[in-house]
């Protein structure tokens, strides 16, 4: 049995289990073809909701990480053909990319809404995306206190951790870890070096 005394395990534990909770309730193990619309939406919103909770975590712990100087290595190359099956891949991203209005032209024509149920595959592979990052959080982790080492060495401000919002809509035991997590957060970041 784990030791769960100190809030980063108790709130790892506690995510992990809503993170396996909400795929597991609609049964996305069985892989379904389709899922109702209703269904896709809650357990969307509710993955989303979490993804912030887990990305915040993650990057508490890279911020109380101790690095070792990097060492060189043989880099990759990208441009290589590799062997992807065809099934839908999801990305759980650390860091959210920079927001940038939409052209016109790819804003597309508009559609109405399908009745019915929705492919699951997209969901499936969000949650998939969602239980690999909790199985890989130390590299996930490590690999984010890597990227904040080089965000304090180019001079980057220090990043805002706003509360989350409508969190008295959360369960409590997510709802203590959202409030904790923050407080934490902010207490973690008064070490970034001033970027004036």
């Amino acid at each position: 049995m784990t030791d769960r005394t100190d809030f980063l395990s108790q709130a790892w534990y506690t995510l992990a289990r809503a993170i396996a909770e909400a795929g597991v309730n609609v049964d996305l193990f069985k892989t379904p073809e389709t899922i109702a619309k209703s269904v896709n939406r809650k357990v969307r919103a509710e993955l989303k909701r979490l993804a912030v909770l887990l990305r915040r975590l993650i990057f508490l712990m890279a911020l109380q990480m101790e690095l070792a100087p990097l060492k060189p290595r043989i880099g990759s190359n990208y441009y290589e053909p590799k062997q992807e099956d065809a099934a839908y891949r999801y990305v759980f991203s650390m860091v959210p990319a920079p927001s940038r209005p939409c052209p016109h032209f790819l804003k597309g024509p508009i559609t109405a809404p399908i009745r019915g149920p929705v492919p699951a595959a997209p969901l499936i592979a969000c949650w998939q995306a969602m239980l690999d990052t909790l199985k890989h959080h130390k590299r996930r982790a490590r690999r984010l206190a890597r990227t904040i080492q080089r965000w304090q060495a180019a001079g980057e401000a220090r990043p805002h951790v706003p509360p989350i919002p409508k969190a008295h809509r959360l369960p409590a035991a997510i709802a203590l870890v959202s409030g904790g997590l923050t407080v934490q957060l902010i207490e973690a970041l008064k070490n970034w070096p001033d970027s004036s």
